[in-house]
């Protein structure tokens, strides 16, 4: 009798270990769902780098446009700031309204 109730009382105590070791690893620090969080995170942060990366490579050819292409600088100035170049002038058209 004695056998059963130490054999029971095992089992008990292992149930109750592997169940708090289950739950530990399922939400304790570290555990499944923070992996669930970083893994969110890391993804949210690579999109994030990509965009960062797209835009530095957008910017280090227009850095090396204005180094290099005078006409890119005119260009910009003439629909930017609305500059003129030498000997350029500007017509204003209006279209006469119908009666």
């Amino acid at each position: 009798m004695r056998h059963k109730f130490r054999q029971k009382r095992f089992f008990i105590y292992f149930g109750a270990a592997l169940l708090a070791i289950t739950v530990f690893t399922v939400v304790g620090k570290n555990g499944l769902i923070d992996a669930y969080g970083f893994k969110k995170e890391r993804d949210r942060i690579s999109e994030l780098n990509r965009t960062v990366e797209e835009e530095n490579k957008r910017l280090t050819e227009e850095i090396r446009l204005f180094k290099t292409d005078r006409r890119y600088v005119a260009n910009l100035a003439r629909e930017g700031l609305g500059m003129l170049g030498k000997d350029e002038v500007i017509y204003n058209i209006e279209k006469e309204e119908k009666k």
